[in-house]
């Protein structure tokens, strides 16, 4: 059994406080027919399922809003409903739900943003801490980035290595300026040793 402890407003949304110290938000109008009060008592897995069937139906429309918006992972979406301060157990059924009907696949994301970064010249250091912070696991990352054409990563890192030294003084010198051509492409995610081929190129080139 729990017992409701406090009710606490914020706005259009309520949190309901439990002598267990569990919180559970939902809407205020969730509660304008249920008749609870403080001090009421339920059993344990009614007061889960009240919660399920009022959380649910927003937790799934608010994920396949985003999906609508653009791709998302697994991590995303999950992290958006847990900021939603949607139950772990809900997170759990709108994730279940979305991959069951294929609408969301963290190998499927993992490829077309590792294709969607490299034309846009990023390097694979980057793209790698870019799917790491969306929660896609390790292997898929290595997997995808496995099957990028390094002679197009070169060509992309000589493309953004000549724009470097465009940008850079003529007259300044010309050690600082190969650094900094090398530096701006390793903070784009190539390697040292990739960055260094790019600049020479590209020096070479101007």
């Amino acid at each position: 059994m729990v017992r409701i402890k406090a009710f606490e407003n914020h706005g259009s949304n309520v949190c309901i406080c439990l002598d267990d110290g569990g919180k559970y938000w939902l809407k205020k109008t969730d509660l304008a027919d249920s008749c609870l009060a403080v001090n009421d008592e339920m059993d344990t897995e009614d007061f889960c399922q009240f919660v399920r069937i009022h959380q649910y139906p927003r937790a799934l429309n608010q994920a396949v809003a985003m999906l609508a918006r653009r791709p998302c992972s697994k991590g995303e979406i999950t992290a958006r409903l847990q900021r939603s301060k949607y139950t772990s157990e809900v997170v759990d059924l709108v994730i279940y739900k979305l991959e069951k009907e294929k609408l969301l696949n963290d190998r499927e994301f993992c490829e077309q943003w590792v294709q969607y970064r490299l034309v846009r010249k990023y390097g694979p250091a980057f793209i790698h801490r870019e799917l790491r912070t969306k929660g896609i696991p390790e292997d898929m990352i290595v997997s995808a980035l496995e099957d990028r054409d390094e002679t197009d990563e070169l060509m992309n890192a000589v493309s953004l290595a000549k724009k470097a030294w465009a940008r850079a003084k003529p007259d300044s010198d010309l050690y600082k300026r190969r650094q900094k051509v090398i530096a701006s492409l390793v903070r784009k995610g190539y390697s040292w040793e990739m960055a260094k081929k790019a600049c020479s190129t590209a020096e070479t080139d101007m």
